[in-house]
């Protein structure tokens, strides 16, 4: 067994207890030893030394979305170049299994045709040794994607589910968590999760409960509704008996800045009665989601695959889309074009809608309804309309993780610009909270061992001997996120190393890849 030792590093153990300077001694995958520095003589071990750095366990993010981008990026250069070792995908009720249908097949096909990967798999296990196959550099968990799950089951459309349909997908789901995925993630602002009801959910949810998953739900509503969104969560995780991840926690909106206060208050009270709620957060005040959102009815309960094809085939709708576009009041300097592979949009991906009209000479409505009508399945925008303060206060509760909500990206933008946060998300996240007084050890606490404990990654989250060697090295003082919307692939600094299944996985000070070491946990 080849041995490295990591040599008196300021180590921040993950538990959220006093750090202190530690000999770390790793062999293989595995954490072999920790002892007070200069305590203990290890010999044979190839000594690694960490004077005047931090070392961690390996960052977990638990709201990703790379379930296609880690087959085109194995590398995963935006996630572990932050210090990101773990990712947990599938979330918003997006996954990229089950496929029964050819109709999901065919909308799978299109929303990753970007990535140039073919969703040539049935269910977990088998997309699981595909991506295994490729090898990636981050650990990655998954789960399962009610708006996928109920796809298979009755399409893309409105409908009330049949008994026959409900315990046919109750039936898809329990066989998918026996593979190995951890819970069940809903999109309940999304097609076709909006249709489901609270029968739907609670028979799904207590079927996840029974096998020990948990519920991530982006809710139905994070702004006008916002209230009445976290109840309904909390309700089903309550009735259910499943553990509650709300996914990227927010009051959208300057008019829902002052939920923040009753929503904390119903959290707080839920957990009071023990019923399991957490949930994650990316440290940024613009959101990023489908261009298509900026519509009104019908398209708010449409795919973008069907929204585009509207606006392409049927005039009288693409106009009225534009003339509600131009009488909608939407402050389009508020809008950021972030991705697109629409002709319309070239040249114009990092620009607010505002700005990328006036150098292209159209109204800010005319824009986005050409892009939208070339591209709506493949067009997002980030959208400002969050509280600063919320955002702080929000980051600082105990039962918050950071999540990047974006997909594992290469160093280059050959698969299209990130949002910032895909690249300084969790540097980012470190910077406020140490700057509202928080102490670094438990802000490392909300990164490892917090989101560990919540998906149940019982070796994975702590420096302790019998744990997967999973670590990040970092300086203290120069760790920053250096992404912005105009170089959002711009790598995180002060990282310096990190550590996957005890493989060195990068090199901050090279800025490179140096092992692909993840595996599918």
């Amino acid at each position: 067994m080849s041995r490295i030792l990591l040599a008196g590093g300021f180590l921040y153990d993950g538990t959220g207890g006093v750090p202190f300077p530690a000999d770390i001694l790793i062999g293989n995958d595995k954490i072999l030893q920790v002892e007070p520095a200069g305590k203990a003589v290890f010999p044979g071990a190839e000594k690694k030394d960490l004077t005047g750095l931090s070392v961690s366990p390996g960052w977990i993010d638990p709201h990703a979305h790379s379930d296609a981008s880690l087959l085109a990026a194995p590398e995963a250069f935006g996630k572990i170049s932050q210090g990101i070792t773990t990712e947990i995908s599938g979330n918003c009720g997006l996954s990229a299994f089950p496929i029964l249908t050819d109709e999901v097949r065919e909308h799978l096909r299109i929303l990753y045709s970007s990535y140039g990967i073919e969703p040539d798999w049935t269910d977990f296990r088998s997309y699981a040794t595909a991506l295994a196959a490729r090898q990636p550099a981050v650990n990655a968990v998954f789960l399962c994607g009610h708006n996928t799950l109920r796809a298979n089951i009755a399409g893309y459309r409105q409908q009330e589910l049949t008994d026959a349909q409900l315990t046919a997908m109750n039936a898809l789901l329990t066989e998918t968590l026996k593979q190995g995925v951890r819970g069940l993630s809903t999109g309940l602002l999304y097609t076709p999760g909006c249709f489901a009801d609270e029968n739907e959910l609670l028979t799904l949810l207590r079927t996840a409960a029974a096998h020990g998953g948990v519920y991530a739900t982006h809710l139905r509503n994070e702004g006008d509704r916002l209230e009445e969104a976290v109840q309904e969560a909390i309700s089903l995780a309550e009735r259910s008996g499943a553990a509650l991840q709300i996914s990227h926690l927010k009051t959208a909106l300057p008019r829902n800045w002052h939920k923040l206060e009753s929503v904390l208050s119903v959290i707080q009270a839920a957990q009071q009665r023990g019923v399991s709620v957490h949930a994650d957060r990316y440290p940024y005040t613009f959101s990023q989601t489908s261009l298509s959102i900026v519509l009104d009815q019908p398209y708010d309960k449409m795919t973008d695959r069907a929204i585009r094809d509207v606006l392409r085939n049927d005039p009288a709708a693409y106009d009225r889309a534009l003339q509600y576009l131009k009488t909608s009041g939407r402050d389009w300097n508020r809008v950021i074009l972030s991705r697109s592979q629409a002709s319309a949009a070239a040249g114009l991906i990092g620009l607010s809608v505002s700005d990328a009209a006036k150098q292209t000479g159209k109204t800010p409505a005319e824009l986005v309804m050409e892009i939208l009508r070339e591209d709506a399945p493949g067009s997002l925008g980030a959208f400002g309309g969050m509280s600063d303060d919320n955002l702080k206060r929000i980051l600082k509760q105990d039962w918050v993780c950071c999540g990047t909500d974006e997909t594992a990206r290469p160093a280059d933008d050959s698969l299209g610009l990130s949002h910032p946060r895909g690249f300084g998300s969790f540097p980012a996240f470190i910077r406020i909270l140490r700057n509202e007084g928080v102490p670094m050890s438990q802000i490392i606490r909300k990164l490892t061992s917090l989101p560990a404990r919540i998906f149940k990654l019982t070796d994975r989250g702590v420096i302790r001997p019998g744990y997967y060697a999973d670590l990040v090295i970092f300086k203290e003082e120069e760790l920053d996120s250096e992404a912005d919307f105009t170089r959002p692939h711009t790598p995180a600094s002060g990282i310096r190393q990190v550590y996957v299944n005890g493989k060195a996985a990068y090199d901050g000070l090279a800025q490179k890849v140096t092992a692909r070491a993840g595996r599918i946990a």
